[in-house]
């Protein structure tokens, strides 16, 4: 089983900056007895993205019968031929390190790619959901978007952007009176076995496991199809993360990591990892 299972009914657009990876899950999903394209862009730059989603709209092989998905990644209804309906934003980099060790160009990346990245797809796409007054948008969050840990003082601030970035959102599509048309969907996870925990000692927990990509993917396609508003991976991480979190003081912050005991390091302390 792998992650891509339940795409089979959608034209599935696959729109990031890593052709090798791109092309696997279209291939992934085209097996599956599903449709996928590949378009590389760079979602930090908006000019890149307005392209790709001008080429996406005026796509011919397009038809009417199917659902269309894009992946910085998106899902429609095909009454309109080329439109994008459901845009889930998941492009990211893991810049990974103490503060004092991250250079200013780690930081500058991750800014550009978490956090501008995340704002300028949202952009390119969710113009034409208000207009057609439907449409969906998807924001991959973490654990992190609400706690910040060691060596994340760059990852887990964009997260927390992030968050906040979709919650102000969500007040605007409230006061254009669109809140049951335009649904915004966030997803917290745990760690996921995906590539970014690869360079790290496998991260540990007294409560939490390490969750499988399948398992996390199949909850995510879940969580799109009720229109759901957020969803945490797994649902107990919610308790943590929404009523104990307005807990924490000074004093039992110490108290708190060492009974949940939410611990990962770097394979080489010295080193600084790209993902």
């Amino acid at each position: 089983m792998n992650s891509t299972k339940g795409l089979r009914k959608w034209i599935v657009f696959i729109v990031c900056s890593f052709q090798k990876e791109g092309l696997k899950t279209c291939e992934e999903i085209t097996q599956e007895g599903g449709v996928a394209h590949f378009y590389r862009c760079d979602v930090s730059d908006p000019q890149d993205l307005a392209t790709v989603a001008a080429e996406i709209r005026k796509d011919p092989k397009l038809g009417r019968d199917h659902y269309q998905l894009s992946c910085s990644n998106q899902i429609e209804d095909s009454t309109v031929s080329g439109a994008v309906s459901i845009c889930i934003v998941n492009a990211a980099v893991l810049k990974f390190g103490e503060c004092q060790d991250l250079s200013y160009g780690d930081y500058k990346l991750n800014t550009n790619v978490n956090i501008l990245g995340h704002i300028y797809t949202v952009k390119a796409f969710l113009p034409e959901m208000i207009t057609a007054q439907k449409g969906q948008i998807v924001s991959i969050g973490s654990i992190c978007s609400y706690y910040g840990e060691r060596y994340g003082t760059a990852y887990c601030a964009a997260k927390f952007a992030c968050r906040g970035f979709m919650e102000a959102l969500q007040a605007e599509i409230i006061e254009k009176g669109l809140y049951n048309k335009v649904v915004l969907t966030s997803i917290f996870p745990y760690f996921v076995r995906t590539g970014f925990i690869e360079n790290l000692e496998e991260p540990y927990s007294t409560f939490f496991e390490v969750i499988p990509l399948e398992k996390c993917a199949r909850e995510i396609v879940e969580a799109i199809l009720k229109d759901k508003q957020m969803h945490f991976i797994p649902g107990s991480i919610g308790v943590l993360c929404l009523y104990l979190k307005c807990l924490t003081t000074k004093s039992i912050i110490p108290y708190a990591r060492k009974v949940f005991n939410f611990s990962y390091e770097p394979r080489k302390k010295s080193e600084v990892f790209d993902v």
